[in-house]
C-alpha cells in the first residue's frame, strides 16, 4: 500500500510498511497482510516475538528448543 508521505514510496524503493516479527526458530511474519517478501532489509521495524504485546507462545522458556 502506498503511503502519501513515504519517501520510499515516492522513490519506488522496494519496502514494506509493516513490522517484521522474528520468532524463536528464526521464522518471520509481517504485520502487513499484503507483504510478500519477508526479507529484513525491506522492513524499517524488526522485533523479536517476545517483545510483542501479549507475548508469543514460542518465546516461552524451552519452546525454542522444541521448534528448532
Amino acid at each position: 500500500m502506498r503511503a502519501p508521505d513515504c519517501s520510499s514510496c515516492e522513490s519506488a524503493v522496494d519496502h514494506c510498511h509493516g513490522t517484521l516479527i522474528v520468532h524463536a526458530a528464526r521464522l518471520t511474519e509481517c504485520t502487513e497482510n499484503d507483504c510478500v517478501d519477508l526479507d529484513y532489509v525491506r522492513h524499517t521495524f524488526v522485533v523479536d516475538c517476545a517483545d510483542v504485546a501479549g507475548g508469543c507462545a514460542c518465546a516461552e522458556p524451552g519452546t525454542a528448543r522444541r521448534l528448532a
